[in-house]
């Protein structure tokens, strides 16, 4: 995405209000039958004067040019300030010193004045385009192609703010950013996400949040857990930000005392299988704990969630963080049964109401990316990432909170697809402190509690947007389907991970 080099601001019910007066000749509901006639909107268009205008008005409406001059009178001394908003304005200006700001008003010549209070009060414009001085309103579209080309700059290079959604949707045509203003707080968020550095901001949060990345319930409890640390810190490389509870082979989901709906909690393959990818662990113990592996698979040679045999469970997003481990480690051939069935998942579909543990079809997806760069050359590579490429796809401009979205956007990027649309939707839910909004990406699977980590969803958003579209070699499949090849996936993954030999 471009950046931001200007804002194109509306006055009338965004950087200013008048309220159309009570007790004056011409009643509200007759003023505003008046403003939204063409021979009103011909006033703002600079052809007629102002007695020019008023004359066709008494013709039209009935009433006199002394009601009406006394009406617009009143109106003019009702206009006041939106001092929040103006101020904001200068602000992001002093903060952002190349960015320019542009004024576009529908407003006649007659009334300029009005303009000219606000400029002079507030001398942060470049310059201000009167409908009545170019010749055209908002929304025409010629209006907004005038400013385009006396500015010089790229439609995607310019935010439009307007209180009017009709002004907005046609800025949005030509190809600007579009903001329809509601009040201030929205309007500060909003500008600041779209003109601020959202990975600076980002890596604030988490800088000034590190080790209290705390994880969270639906039901508002915290918990202590390793596997959304070992995340961050997958996605930063850094290690100061997290807390972690280390083990020597196996792994626990849980820091401390499992605060779990049941009353023990064993070792599991996902958090291990993330920690072994991570972390800088000996070979010989990897190794170790894959054999393990090996020897708990059910009889469909599916592996299970637990490293527990009295506790069966299983879960596509598990056996495909459990193939990543593998895979890393050049023995994903030893797990072909479970990847022919993670496989079937992803082929008819059944990840769309999402797992035992994992909400959001969305990680199902994400975790498929990341185990897609671990694969490189592996043959299975080949049967995976076209199918991967077509869901992908098939999930763009869907709904979902702010993990949903960065997990979505990340897996494009990984597999080299373009996902503005979701992107931006993701840099539209930064919050006002840098961070993103928690996101549910995991459940107890026997309660059903959603669980969050605000420090992982900003760790993922940010990755996701800072990491550049670099279109892959893309060659066809037996059947003719796209298929997106990524060289040093693992590299781009994982900043943290050193290998001890």
């Amino acid at each position: 995405m471009s950046p931001i080099k200007a804002l194109v601001l509306d006055f009338a019910g965004v950087l200013c209000s008048w309220t159309p007066p009570a007790q004056s000749p011409l009643s509200p509901a007759q003023l505003k039958q008046i403003m939204s006639s063409e021979i009103w909107f011909e006033y703002e268009r600079g052809r007629y004067s102002e007695d020019q205008c008023y004359a066709k008005l008494v013709e039209r409406f009935s009433i006199s040019a002394a009601d009406m001059a006394s009406t617009m009178e009143q109106a003019r001394q009702s206009l006041e300030m939106n001092h929040a908003a103006l101020q904001l304005v200068s602000e992001t200006r002093r903060r952002n010193p190349g960015l320019k700001v542009y004024g576009m008003t529908n407003t006649p010549r007659a009334e300029q004045e009005c303009i000219s209070r606000i400029v002079d009060s507030y001398p942060v414009f470049d310059h201000v385009y009167l409908s009545g001085v170019v010749g055209m309103r908002k929304p025409d579209l010629g209006f907004y192609r005038v400013v385009l080309a006396e500015t010089r700059l790229k439609p995607d290079e310019v935010v439009f703010v307007d209180d009017k959604a009709e002004n907005v949707l046609v800025a949005q045509s030509v190809g600007m950013h579009g903001v329809v203003f509601e009040n201030v707080t929205e309007f500060k968020q909003r500008i600041r996400n779209l003109v601020g550095d959202p990975v600076s901001r980002g890596l604030e949060y988490l800088r000034l949040n590190a080790k209290s990345l705390l994880t969270v319930t639906s039901d508002t409890s915290v918990i202590h857990e390793n596997f959304a640390q070992l995340l961050i810190l997958e996605l930063t490389g850094d290690r100061d930000l997290i807390e972690l509870e280390p083990w020597d082979r196996t792994w626990n989901y849980f820091i401390g005392i499992p605060q779990s709906p049941t009353s023990t909690f064993p070792n599991d393959l996902d958090t291990t299988s993330i920690a072994l990818s991570v972390l800088p662990i000996h070979k010989n113990v990897v190794t170790d704990v894959m054999d393990e592996i090996l020897l708990l698979l059910d009889n469909d040679g599916i592996v299970p969630t637990y490293f527990d045999p009295t506790r069966p469970r299983v879960d596509p997003v598990v056996c495909v963080n459990v193939l990543s481990l593998f895979a890393q480690n050049g023995r994903e051939s030893e797990l072909i049964a479970t990847f022919n069935w993670v496989l079937d998942v992803l082929q008819h579909r059944a990840y769309l109401q999402g797992t035992r543990y994992y909400i959001s079809p969305d990680a199902f997806l994400y975790f498929l990316a990341r185990l897609s760069a671990f694969l490189r050359m592996s043959p299975l590579r080949a049967r995976l990432v076209p199918l991967l490429g077509e869901r992908l796809q098939e999930r763009i401009g869907a709904a979902g909170d702010a993990i949903s979205l960065a997990m979505r956007v990340y897996a494009c990027k990984l597999l080299g697809m373009s996902n503005l649309l979701d992107e931006r939707a993701l840099r539209d839910m930064q919050c006002e402190d840098g961070g993103f909004p928690t996101g549910w990406v995991y459940r107890f699977g026997s309660t059903g509690v959603k669980i969050g980590n605000r420090g992982l969803t900003t760790a993922l958003a940010i990755k996701a947007i800072e990491m550049p579209l670099i279109r892959r070699d893309v060659e066809s499949d037996e059947e003719g389907r796209p298929q997106w090849w990524f060289w040093g996936g693992v590299e781009l993954l994982n900043s943290y991970k050193l290998w001890k030999s």
